[in-house]
């Protein structure tokens, strides 16, 4: 089978013949023409070339075009290709053969015999400038450097891909000969043991690495280890030292200062980078060790505020973009493929995301065991003791099955975390895993039950009618004697019959005041505003103060959405109260915001209570007043 043509070089070898990166069309269409009909016979793949030579040029032409290579320009004379990478594969041909060109300087557009266009040259100087590109390479768009050395000891052309790596090489290859031809390792490595003393191994392992591979000494430079930075930095003052104090310098002792600029830079270069690299993946070890700290699961904002054991920020050792690529590494990559990752990410229904290590999510599990179950308990307590006083009853106080929704009700209110982590089914597979590797952990009472997970109310160790007895225990004695509280019982609900159809035949005689609440109402929330908002406030800038005192979030999303949810909260409340609201005095809007504050639990979760307080006081005024709607 005849192998295609490589058209591209072709067209590069035609350019290179007439020495511009012009190419006529027409000419070239010619000459290409007449080369396949002569070489067709001897080389098949030509052949198809010999007949519609235009047609078929022009559609590698445009594949060309496609991937940058060349640029069709038309002109009064005809039309030109155009290669844009003409001068940069100059350049390249100028590399393939360092060990050829070890006598001479680094190559430059004399030595190449070219003018690049200033469009496709970066000037850049060594001294000052080739450190900050060694950082951030990727910086410039030009595919050509000129390096410029100081001490007027020239210029010379790479590729931006060429730095370091190809230039490094080249410049050993040019230390070493200088070193062969002028018979002098022996001398430097003389001059070089006082300073390394005690490390005269090093010493000599290092020159005979120059002297049989100049390659691996990259290798060793890319460590970092100072040891070997040290070398390096003695061994090009010592060498430039020695060239610079002759009074000419021959062809190949110019392209070895040249090579001793661009070592000394690179080296100083690879052991900052390394140093960098130990201090980021410090930072990351110190990382890990606070995810095992409690309170075990961190928000991103708390994750920002990560500090060492000397009270100093990780965010700045590392990057947030370097963090966000460990996190997500560690999350999707698994130590072996019969473990789970590392770190697992759970998002609660407030839209956050919460890390948490593997190690630590059981811990997790029993601390918000531990802090949900007194939350729980007081809230269906208080629930249950203001039933029972009316002498009324729940389907929860006698059903488990009722009981367990009114458990897991309160717990998504205070911990919805904690809910969010026992409906996930990674929390079997890590109990699983840990279990497997013979871990147990104190304070934690089994979880599942043949792969299922044990009800929440025996995870949070509360008992039904325990609860329902320590309640009835807090009731007056009459209470708990059957015959006295039932004998109560019927008159109280004899008591609210009659109450009800009195109501029922008021409401059926007269109409309920309903405009004249709403106006005392609308009256109260006027006289609150102007008593409560200072001066030099109005109370949509007073609300917003308040909330940033409560809702005490670094990440403004995460701050408006919690202040959002609060204020949906007050007004799903408040509809309620106002459906009972027959009377309004002076303090009914205080009676409003405790009532609300009270059968809440989730706000007392947020730690400036009394901000918060006179925050959702002030947001009801805002509602009575007419200022928002709900």
């Amino acid at each position: 089978m005849a192998r295609a043509v490589d058209f591209y070089s072709v067209l590069y070898s035609y350019a290179r013949k007439n020495e511009s990166p012009a190419v006529d069309v027409e000419s070239f269409i010619a000459s290409l023409q007449k080369y396949a009909q002569r070489v067709c016979e001897e080389k098949p793949e030509w052949a198809e070339w010999a007949v519609d030579t235009a047609p078929r040029m022009w559609r590698e032409i445009t594949q060309l075009q496609e991937n940058g290579k060349v640029t069709v320009i038309s002109k009064e004379d005809g039309q030109q290709i155009f290669l844009d990478l003409y001068y940069a594969e100059q350049v390249k041909e100028a590399y393939r053969s360092p060990d050829n060109d070890a006598d001479i300087p680094f190559p430059d557009e004399q030595f190449l015999n070219i003018t690049i266009p200033q469009n496709q040259l970066k000037p850049l100087d060594v001294a000052s400038g080739l450190p900050v590109f060694l950082k951030e390479p990727q910086k410039t768009a030009l595919p050509i450097i000129k390096l410029i050395f100081p001490d007027n000891c020239g210029e010379a052309l790479a590729l931006a891909s060429m730095i370091p790596l190809v230039v490094l090489e080249s410049g050993l290859i040019k230390v070493r000969n200088y070193l062969l031809k002028h018979g002098n390792r022996e001398y430097i490595q003389h001059k070089l043991a006082p300073l390394l003393t005690g490390k005269e191994d090093h010493l000599r392992e290092c020159m005979d690495r120059i002297m049989i591979n100049p390659a691996n000494c990259i290798s060793d430079m890319q460590d970092g280890g100072e040891t070997t930075a040290y070398f390096w930095a003695c061994f090009c003052n010592q060498v430039r030292h020695d060239l610079t104090s002759k009074n000419e310098l021959l062809p190949d002792e110019r392209g070895t200062l040249q090579a001793i600029f661009l070592i000394e830079i690179c080296s100083s270069f690879f052991k900052a980078k390394a140093a960098r690299a130990k201090e980021i993946e410090l930072a990351f070890k110190n990382f890990e060790l606070e995810l095992e700290k409690p309170p075990y699961c961190f928000s991103g904002e708390a994750i920002a505020k990560f500090r060492d054991n000397k009270g100093f920020p990780l965010l700045g050792r590392y990057t947030q973009e370097g963090l966000d690529v460990y996190i997500k590494k560690r999350i999707s990559e698994a130590p072996s493929p019969e473990e789970l990752p590392e770190l697992f990410y759970f998002r609660t229904g407030d839209g956050v995301n919460w890390l948490v290590k593997k190690s630590r999510l059981l811990p997790l599990c029993a601390r918000l065991f531990a802090e949900t179950r007194p939350v729980v308990i007081k809230a269906i307590s208080k629930r249950w003791k203001k039933l029972l006083v009316n002498f009324a009853c729940e389907p929860a106080m006698e059903e488990d099955r009722e009981f367990e929704s009114l458990v897991l009700r309160y717990t998504e209110e205070c911990a919805p975390l904690l809910v969010t982590l026992l409906r996930d089914s990674r929390l079997y597979l890590v109990y699983e895993e840990l279990q497997r590797g013979g871990k147990e952990f104190s304070g934690l009472s089994k979880l599942f039950n043949k792969n299922e997970l044990l009800p929440l109310r025996a995870l949070l160790l509360i008992k039904r009618k325990e609860l329902l007895s320590d309640v009835k225990l807090l009731l007056p004695f009459w209470y708990t004697i059957p015959i006295i509280s039932h004998i109560i019982a019927f008159f109280q609900n004899l008591r609210k019959k009659k109450k009800k159809r009195e109501k029922s035949e008021d409401e059926y005689s007269a109409p309920l005041r309903t405009e004249d609440i709403r106006t005392e109402l609308h009256n109260a929330a006027r006289e609150s505003e102007a008593r409560l908002v200072p001066n030099g406030f109005t109370l949509d800038t007073y609300l917003e103060e308040l909330s940033r005192r409560w809702g005490n979030l670094l990440n403004k999303q995460a701050k408006d959405n919690l202040v959002e949810d609060v204020n949906a909260l007050v007004r799903d409340k408040l509809r309620r109260l106002l459906h009972f609201q027959k009377i309004v005095n002076r303090d009914t809007i205080d009676e409003m915001t405790e009532s609300i504050m009270n059968d809440s639990p989730g706000l007392h979760k947020i730690s400036e209570q009394n901000y918060l307080f006179l925050y959702v006081k002030l947001y009801i005024v805002k509602l009575l007043a007419g200022k928002a709607v709900f």
